[in-house]
């Protein structure tokens, strides 16, 4: 049991996060307005998934 505990940490450790996954995107930009751009991207990605969360799918 010890040994699938330790692999479940490992994994765990080894994930990163949605946050740090947004930010490493957003340093890849070129420009100001590139990083702008994702920025909104970002933002508007999160209000989705944050609304499907809430309220559950959008009906087509």
């Amino acid at each position: 049991m010890s040994k699938f505990i330790r692999l479940i940490k490992a994994l765990a450790l080894s994930a990163k996060s949605q946050k740090d996954l947004d930010n490493a995107y957003l340093s890849e930009s070129t420009d100001v307005y590139d990083l702008e751009r994702r920025m909104r991207e970002v933002d508007l990605r999160g209000r989705s998934s944050a609304r499907a969360l809430s309220f559950g799918p959008n009906p087509l």
